[in-house]
């Protein structure tokens, strides 16, 4: 196990946590900085790997995984306690820990893809949820642990709100497959999963078992219609089909932006400006998934 003490801001005992899975017979890994739930994982090849914290947490261990060529003998399970929990919501993972790990022990095991990312700035890096340029990049730049502690997931909106007010839409090519686009856009999310941001639905339709990843564009045209939304009434409608918003899957997705213009997360955690290729990795990890878990979303 895992574990993430700073997760959430800090506002769970890593005792109850601990108290919760007594019955289970655990090697502890509590992480002390930045890259250690990485390493850790990255040195497992066989059994359960369960992960206690945030999406940031959870998208280092994917990281491990995938630096380790994603093992075939490991399954990777989420007791969620971040802010966020992006992920856990469309794996259906309940927030409350006693229903968390309930749903550990159900043992629903789905295999899901996994998503790479290359680029001249930070190599090759993995992700398992979404990846966000744009405004939803410049989102999770602004929304820091403090901010977190205090306002919980209205942080992002918050925070959203502060971004969209000095945020000017850019100019860029993508290429989906082989075939080149080229969008105007204050906002674009390259998704293996659905919601970002503290449960913005940043892909509604993604599949992460279908080998593909979603993009979705929202253009200048579309920001006014979008943004006036909250991200909690967002939840409930498919947006895909508005003016203003562009949506494709694809297996290969190059962005072209110009170093510098397009910041990038992956999985809320910056990673950064420049020109960027994202792989779709089909069937790559073994998850434990809630009981309300469906792949084709609706």
């Amino acid at each position: 196990m895992i574990c993430n003490p700073s997760s959430g801001g800090g506002d769970y005992s890593p005792d109850e946590v601990g108290e919760a899975l007594e019955d289970f017979d655990l090697e502890w890994i509590t992480t002390e900085k930045r890259g250690d739930a990485r390493e850790a994982a990255r040195s497992w090849r066989e059994g359960l790997l369960l992960v206690v914290g945030g999406d940031g947490t959870v998208n280092e261990a994917v990281n491990g995984l995938g630096l380790a060529g994603f093992p075939p003998g490991v399954t990777l399970g989420i007791l969620p306690t971040g802010t966020g929990n992006d992920l856990a919501a469309t794996l259906a993972i309940p927030e409350d820990r006693e229903r968390a790990v309930e749903t550990l022990r159900g043992m629903r095991v789905r295999t899901l893809d996994a998503a790479r990312i290359d680029s001249a700035g930070i190599g090759e890096r993995y992700f398992i949820n979404v990846a966000t340029g744009g405004i939803g990049a410049e989102i999770s730049g602004v929304t820091d642990k403090e901010t977190k502690s205090r306002w919980g997931k209205l942080a992002y909106l918050r925070a959203s709100l502060e971004a969209a007010r000095g945020f000017d839409t850019q100019e860029f090519p993508i290429t989906l497959d082989g075939e080149e686009h080229r969008v105007k856009a204050v906002n674009l999310a390259v998704a293996n999963c659905r919601y970002a941001g503290g449960g913005w639905p940043a892909a509604p339709g993604a599949n992460p078992e279908d080998g593909l990843l979603d993009i979705v564009v929202i253009e200048e045209a579309g920001i006014s219609g979008v943004l006036d939304l909250a991200p909690a009434a967002l939840a409930r409608s498919d947006y895909l089909d508005k003016e203003g918003v562009f949506h494709a899957r694809a297996k290969e997705i190059q962005i072209g932006s110009e170093p510098g213009s397009l910041r990038f997360t992956a999985d809320g955690e910056v990673i950064g400006d420049e020109p960027a290729s994202f792989s779709a990795l089909p069937g790559s990890l073994e998850v434990i998934v809630g009981a309300g878990y469906e792949p084709e979303p609706g």
